[in-house]
């Protein structure tokens, strides 16, 4: 089965990740790792705090405690299970203790001799089936196969009477190979693996996934509804990926695609130009073997009427990161305390899901930073792809054959160039605007696909925020922890007074300002998205604290990180990082700017959508600046500093 690209960013940044349960006993808090916590890697970060003044020993060994009873420690771990004994003592006496078990986790070694392969090992361990195999190209048709077994093995494997294939080891003991299949017919072919090991000995097993090769079977799949959370959302939970898991299209409902076979749980779909993809077969109905999708109309592409009447437009410069102002240039407010804000009335969650529009906002006609363009499609609804490029640049890229050549649009003030290119099965249309993209989606809308783009406005130079909405997302909230807070406080509950300050802090220049959330609830991930979309705002920003998983060596690591996806949240983000190295340089620089990120609060495309790691839970000085009610209103202040240098910036 494909991994989850989503997953595995998400994997990878402790922010998303599902927060670990701390444990309290007898003055010992451990934030993490949770008890009976399994770990593949040969450290852990354990961490949490005793009562201030105490010190710390694990199973004897000293660890060092902070003045308020902080520990953070890059303790090692033996294969298998690992009992660690805290025990906290002040003034020679023993305070508290508790026992923790953390096991690592190694995957099994057979030894050389007697020669084996260990149960279940085999893979596929689900059906392949490849259902128009003559119009596949051999990388479509490789199916993976690997074993464990006794180690400095000769390995093979045999797919049904061909000849075999052979195996190669690595690490020890793990043989793997990718097999092309070839076009020959066969149903239900098995995939018998054979290990001959020092020992003269042979052995084999069978993949519990069978092989089976059609020709002409291929069938039409349709994205079922109900299941993609928005256009402009681009959600992991139904994106296409690559063969190897790369992302690459996020469907629309009904949009329909040839099917061409099965992967585990996955369907295999032909875009066009041989390019394959794989999509959950949960998501698609679909039709009979040697159905086909119906072809696309094609033909001119048409500007949306209700924008023809958009005046000439200067070009507008790229809107760059302004020097970050000072605390002096944000309003003086009384600093709020931390967990007690104070807001003027906001939206205040997630509104329930409602029907949306394709484009960011209900724009009114002649919104001379609007661009709609109808791209015609008749009743299919061809797969596509949208991608921002560069600053000023989409590709739209349409999967099938049309029934009539794609023809440019006609001028408009918006468009500096207009570029079609055609291969066989894919139509690519590039957009190159006369200002910075600043917002767009596309959706199929009757006989259309229709494609919205937006442009930065001209803020009011003495008061940029005015007039202007925005949506803030404090990060996690409710059941969903986030990261584990060592002295007592976990991620959520240290993001949200930072978010809501900051809220007020641009409320008082002059911005609308909505939420996710102003208490401590549970909110979905892709409502967070969807609230920005339907409110039309100009910007999404989610606000976190970063931790790093299993495996990664905490010391050094520390200071702000700010993710985006598109180049359009890149001066956003810039303006946002110069703003809290500057307002805080005590959280050290940090990583900095983290383009192409696949991460679900910025993939968002209505608008500009930037997610900020303020700092590091697993640094213990970010760790007591993101817990002290003057580091939030540090944090709050650079934040709302960064949005105030971007509109700036847009204005010159």
């Amino acid at each position: 089965m494909r991994a989850s690209p989503a997953l595995a960013a998400l994997t990878g940044l402790a922010l998303l990740c599902a927060p670990a349960r701390a444990t309290h006993a007898s003055g010992v808090f451990v934030s993490y790792p949770p008890e009976g916590h399994r770990v593949a890697h040969a450290n852990v970060i354990l961490q949490g705090h005793v009562p201030p003044g105490s010190t710390l020993s694990v199973s004897g060994r000293a660890v060092p405690t902070g003045p308020d009873g902080l520990f953070m420690e890059w303790w090692p771990l033996k294969p298998g299970v690992n009992t660690l004994t805290l025990t906290a003592r002040q003034a020679g006496r023993v305070t508290g203790s508790r026992t923790l078990r953390v096991t690592r986790a190694a995957a099994p070694i057979l030894p050389a001799r007697p020669t084996r392969i260990l149960p279940g090992s085999v893979t596929p361990a689900q059906p392949v089936e490849f259902w128009d195999a003559t119009g596949d190209t051999p990388a479509d048709r490789r199916v993976t196969v690997s074993v464990q077994g006794s180690a400095g093995a000769r390995a093979s494997v045999r797919l049904g009477s061909a000849p075999p294939t052979p195996l190669r080891e690595g690490p020890p003991g793990t043989y793997r190979a990718d097999l092309t299949v070839p076009t020959t017919p066969q149903a239900s072919a098995p995939l018998t693996v054979s290990l001959t090991g020092p020992d003269g000995r042979t052995v084999t097993a069978t993949a519990p996934g069978r092989v089976t090769v059609q020709s002409g079977a291929a069938r039409s799949g349709t994205q079922r509804p109900g299941q993609v959370p928005g256009p402009a959302l681009n959600a992991s939970s139904t994106v296409l990926t690559t063969l190897t898991g790369q992302s690459l299209l996020y469907p629309r409902t009904g949009m329909t695609f040839t099917v061409v076979g099965r992967q585990d749980r996955d369907l295999r779909v032909r875009l066009g130009s041989g390019q394959s993809a794989l999509i959950t077969a949960t998501q698609l109905d679909l039709g009979a073997p040697g159905s086909a999708p119906p072809a696309w109309t094609g033909g001119p592409v048409q500007l949306d009427p209700d924008r023809l009447d958009a005046p000439t437009l200067a070009v507008t410069p790229d809107p760059g990161p302004a020097a970050a102002p000072g605390v002096n240039d944000l309003p003086a407010l009384p600093p709020t305390e931390a967990g007690n804000a104070t807001l003027p009335p906001a939206t205040p969650t997630v509104p329930a899901p409602t029907p949306m529009n394709p484009t960011p906002a209900d724009p009114t006609p002649a919104d001379p930073t609007r661009l709609t363009l109808l791209i015609p499609t008749g009743p299919a609804r061809p797969p596509f792809t949208l991608e921002q490029t560069d600053p000023r640049t989409l590709v739209l890229t349409l999967f099938g054959p049309p029934a009539t050549p794609l023809t440019p649009p006609a001028p408009h003030p918006l468009l500096a160039r207009t570029d079609l290119h055609t291969t066989p099965g894919t139509t690519r249309l590039t957009l190159t605007l006369t200002a910075p993209v600043w917002g767009f989606s596309a959706d199929h809308d009757g006989p259309h696909l229709r494609l919205s783009v937006r442009t930065p406005p001209t803020p009011d130079p003495t008061r940029p925020l005015q007039g202007r909405t925005l949506t803030l997302d404090p990060g996690h909230g409710g059941t969903q922890g986030g990261g584990a807070g060592s002295l007592g406080t976990p991620e959520k509950d240290l993001v949200l007074p930072i978010t809501l300050r900051a809220a007020e802090l641009l409320r008082a220049q002059g911005a609308t300002i909505h939420l996710t959330r102003t208490t401590d609830t549970t909110v979905g991930l892709y409502d967070r998205g969807q609230l920005a979309h339907d409110t039309g705002s100009d910007l999404l920003i989610s606000v976190h604290a970063n931790a790093l998983p299993d495996g990664r060596d905490p010391r050094g690591i520390r200071g702000p990180e700010l993710y985006y996806t598109h180049p359009q949240a890149q001066p956003l983000a810039a303006a946002l990082l110069a703003a809290l190295r500057a307002g805080l340089p005590d959280l050290g620089p940090g990583a900095g700017l983290k383009p192409g990120a696949d991460l679900a609060l910025t993939r968002p495309t209505s608008q500009p959508s930037v997610l900020i790691e303020t700092g590091y839970l697993t640094d213990p000085g970010n760790l007591r600046l993101l817990n002290s009610p003057a580091g939030q209103e540090r944090l709050a202040q650079a934040i709302a500093a960064g949005v105030l240098a971007y509109y700036r910036g847009l204005g010159r």
